[in-house]
């Protein structure tokens, strides 16, 4: 019979935690176990709660040491026996069907590796209290939608979502990303590693927590940094090809804020090839002008930032040639 293992991540939110462990208990499927992480080792809540529950599919797994974000989620991907694994964030929940309508798709299409469900957006207020924004994130329907490499959106982001992701378990050590990677782009430098194509059930079957507390950083620099990274791997992976450099500007001409900076950036400290510059319109270096006038004394920084990623870089650089390989392939 099929299987499904489901790594739960903790920290520090035992007020939340019960919500997501509660709607893996209401699954429809239950051929499931659940590797519990906890990176707060001096917090006793998590392993005592699941010890509560009374359930042997719960393995409790608390982190001697704590290990962050991207390390916890990395554990994720080690791969395992069971056909497939999923990620349940401790602030996140499901709809009682996830599991069970995912393995379906899955099941239903053998080829693929990576498919994601749509998800309903929830805002925290202060005493617990959760409103439904009313918002998903993508259109909500009964459909499917097959990405084959490269959608517009995956340039300098993903559409992928870790919290209503199924992939199977023989796979996993595939997306591996490394350590180093900061939380706040650990889902964009992930999805460069998927075999293409990925699809997404437009059915919101998962709950996404915008919580007023949060690990993502308020410093809008080193996303900024980040997305140079992604833009940048992007354009060399390409080999500097110029149908992919036009596109990626055409599209990212669209829009606002206009991430147009990026692209000189990228070539400043990354790609730094002069050719790339016959690229841009004049529009485009006005653009550039203003964002340097406001954040030109951020550059030192910015420079430092990518200098402490550069495994981070590689990573990006190795998947994405091997995902425009598989573009190729796919053309012959």
């Amino acid at each position: 019979m099929v299987s499904c293992r489901v790594y739960l991540f903790t920290y520090k939110r035992n007020h939340l935690l019960p919500r997501a462990v509660e709607s893996l208990l209401k699954q429809t499927f239950q051929n499931w176990v659940c590797e519990l992480h906890n990176d707060c080792p001096d917090d006793p809540y998590p392993a005592a709660y699941v010890e509560s529950l009374n359930d042997p599919r719960f393995i409790i797994k608390t982190h001697d040491v704590n290990i962050g974000a991207t390390a916890s989620f990395n554990l994720a991907f080690a791969g395992c026996t069971e056909d497939f694994a999923s990620i349940l964030e401790d602030d996140n929940w499901w709809e009682p069907t996830f599991l069970e309508e995912m393995i379906t798709l899955m099941e239903n299409n053998p080829t693929l590796n990576i498919s994601w469900s749509n998800m309903n957006l929830w805002q925290e207020k202060p005493g617990n209290e959760w409103q439904n924004t009313g918002n998903i994130i993508w259109p909500a329907d009964t459909g499917k939608t097959t990405f084959s490499w490269p959608a517009e959106k995956q340039v300098l982001g993903a559409i992928s979502s870790n919290g209503a992701m199924l992939y199977r378990g023989k796979y996993a050590p595939h997306y591996l990303i490394p350590n180093e990677t900061i939380f706040d782009v650990m889902e964009l430098v992930r999805e460069r590693s998927f075999e293409h194509p990925i699809i997404l059930n437009h059915k919101p079957l998962a709950n996404f927590a915008i919580t007023i507390n949060t690990s993502r950083s308020n410093d809008p620099y080193p996303w900024i940094a980040s997305q140079t990274m992604l833009l940048a791997s992007y354009v060399e992976a390409s080999g500097n090809n110029a149908t992919t450099i036009r596109e990626a500007l055409a599209s990212h001409r669209k829009l606002q804020p206009s991430p147009i900076a990026n692209f000189f950036l990228a070539n400043l400290f990354l790609i730094k090839q002069r050719s790339l510059y016959r690229y841009f319109s004049l529009a485009d270096w006005i653009i550039i002008g203003k964002w340097l006038i406001r954040n030109g004394h951020k550059l030192n920084y910015m420079k430092t930032f990518l200098a402490s990623q550069k495994e981070t870089y590689s990573f990006l650089l190795k998947q994405t040639r091997l995902r425009f390989q598989e573009l190729k392939q796919k053309n012959r």
